[in-house]
């Protein structure tokens, strides 16, 4: 558990206030079933993470929102193939071997941890609507439709282009202030 602290405060987290879940799981892995562990782990953080998102504060999930654009600034300039591996919650350790991307990478890790604790034990928020998350990201951070089922389907994109269309998807000080907080707390929840 210590080396995971520090390698992954968030989950870190998420085990330390559901450790019967968490042993469970890592006798999983300790048996040599990792990919099953993984997925356990995986439920996990949706079990426990989205809901906390979901409830964190404005300022806790515009921070979670930054820091993943300061991840896929790194990784598109060092490393554009990880943005696709950032999307889909699976960062390599060839990307995290970058020194830029592995301290992007941490200080993202480390506000997830902190929009969980925030949110863990507040009342959920109303969730932003699928139609109004979407006026968001057309009329103010200026998504193309194409973008959008660029975003939905990113397998079949130059990776650069990949890592542009999500760094303009994560510009939350593009977003009107008022509806900030609720795309914030929509997008961390929507992804991977």
């Amino acid at each position: 558990m210590n080396d995971l602290a520090s390698t992954n405060p968030f989950l870190h987290a998420i085990f330390s206030d559901h450790m019967n879940e968490a042993k469970e799981i890592n006798a999983t892995f300790q048996a040599g079933d990792e990919e099953a562990a993984m997925k356990a782990t995986y439920a996990m953080i949706r079990k426990y993470g989205d809901p906390a998102f979901s409830s964190a504060s404005d300022a806790s999930a515009i921070e979670v929102l930054k820091k993943a654009g300061d991840v896929i600034d790194a990784l598109g300039d060092h490393y554009p193939r990880g943005c696709i591996e950032f999307v889909h919650n699976n960062i390599s350790s060839e990307a995290l071997s970058i020194l830029s991307v592995n301290e992007a990478y941490r200080k993202y890790q480390e506000a997830q941890r902190l929009a969980y604790e925030d949110g863990k034990f507040r009342k959920p928020i109303p969730r932003m609507e699928i139609g109004d998350m979407f006026q968001v990201v057309t009329e103010d951070l200026g998504v193309s439709r194409a973008e959008v089922h660029t975003l939905l389907n990113p397998e079949n994109v130059r990776a650069i282009e990949l890592c542009a269309i999500i760094r303009k998807d994560l510009n939350i000080s593009a977003v009107r202030e008022p509806l900030r907080g609720p795309y914030a707390r929509a997008n961390i929840t929507s992804k991977k």
